[in-house]
């Protein structure tokens, strides 16, 4: 299962070490309001396709396209996501 990265402190780091791209500045939601961006741009330099998984932390990650998107996701290899109450 894969989980979305929402931390931006991670999002951030992974993008110093050249791994994601990140979007700059903040969205809309199809309600209106304004949200931050969890989707990145592209692959970084040090990934050669989009769909390559690396390694960050001791964690396996992945960029990931959803249905609807047109940006990829950075998601967490191997976690299952919370449990909605």
């Amino acid at each position: 299962m894969n989980c979305i990265v929402t931390d931006y402190r991670i999002l951030n780091a992974m993008e110093r070490h050249g791994f994601i791209i990140t979007c700059p500045g903040k969205g809309r939601h199809w309600t209106g309001r304004i949200i931050r961006n969890y989707f990145v741009e592209d692959a970084g330099p040090k990934l050669t396709t989009w769909s390559q998984s690396f390694k960050y932390r001791g964690n396996e990650f992945r960029l990931r396209y959803f249905d609807g998107c047109f940006k990829p996701f950075v998601t967490r290899v191997g976690i299952t996501p919370p449990a909605f109450v």
